[in-house]
């Protein structure tokens, strides 16, 4: 997958382009993203072309850059561009940001929007304009309509809103695939060896969503091959005290070392809200029927 990162950047060959946020690939990103990959039949390069900004805005996000990068090169995405949302990109008119960006430097021949998007300075873009200046720029206008479920307009805010309060299943049923978790596996205090149930240890950056704290039934996937298991969320506070977020992955079958392997850990529902135990051994106890509840729940899917 090419990956842009300046505006100064030109795109070799000729393609069909989305642009969004897609900071939660759930089905109304995914339907963008379909209808720019059909585009290849024709012999077009799928583009997806994102923003971010400078300034932090603390507001937790689903997917990471980094995941999303990962999410698109796995769905086929040939091209990702993504830009600076930076002055000179907000001052430029609707009419300048299909002509300069799209058709210019990423070579658009299809853009692939969503009924409501709008684009340009002062948000004066829309699929009506695109659809005006087609002629003009030599590019054909595809309009994708909202996705809904059970009439309910699927959205981001939505999608958070479940993971809150640890309705992952729910979540997914939106998302169009598992809320996900990706990272390295990094050194821990091998504290679940103590108790039994060694675990991998992955540290989220502080700008990922992740769901309220507890343990969910995970599927892990590790150099190209799943694992089921078991994964709790949150600061361990029955054996640790740095009050360091961590997700905790404990799988059922895996043998071998883990440390420094790239994983994607799929949640699949959730078991129990984490919680202090008063020992150890109450701990190990809970744990093994966490093992026990999510076999139960894996091999009734």
């Amino acid at each position: 997958m090419l990956r842009i990162t300046k505006q100064s950047e030109y795109v070799p060959v000729q393609t069909a382009v989305t642009v969004g946020k897609f900071d939660g690939f759930h089905l109304g990103h995914r339907s963008l993203l379909s209808a720019v990959l059909k585009e290849k039949e024709r012999g077009l390069a799928s583009c997806v072309v994102t923003f971010s900004t400078a300034v932090d805005t603390g507001r937790k996000v689903i997917y990471t850059k980094e995941e999303q990068r990962k999410l698109c090169e796995s769905m086929g995405i040939d091209v990702l561009a993504e830009y600076l949302l930076d002055e000179a990109m907000r001052e430029m008119t609707a009419e300048q940001f299909v002509a300069e960006l799209l058709c210019k430097k990423l070579q658009a021949k299809v853009i692939v929007a969503g009924e409501d998007f709008r684009f340009g300075k002062g948000r004066e873009g829309d699929v009506a304009l695109l659809r005006a200046l087609e002629e003009t720029y030599g590019y054909r206008t595809v309009c994708v309509p909202k996705v809904t479920e059970e009439s309910v307009r699927i959205s981001s805010t939505g999608i958070r809103g479940l993971l809150a309060e640890g309705k992952v299943a729910e979540a997914n049923e939106l998302l169009g695939r598992p809320y996900a978790v990706f990272g390295e596996v990094l050194h821990g205090k091998k504290l679940g060896r103590t108790l039994g149930f060694p675990t991998m240890n992955l540290i989220p950056s502080g700008e990922k969503l992740l769901p309220v704290y507890g343990v969910y039934v995970t599927r892990t996937k590790v150099d190209g091959q799943w694992f089921d298991g078991i994964t709790n969320i949150g600061l361990r506070p029955t054996v640790d005290s740095d009050e360091q977020v961590s997700v905790e992955t404990h799988l059922f079958s895996y043998e071998g070392d883990l440390y420094g392997k790239q994983v994607e850990v799929q949640f699949l529902t959730f078991l129990r809200q984490e919680r202090k135990f008063p020992d150890v051994d109450s701990l190990q106890g809970a744990m093994k029927e966490d093992v026990k509840n999510a076999k139960g729940y894996l091999k009734n899917l």
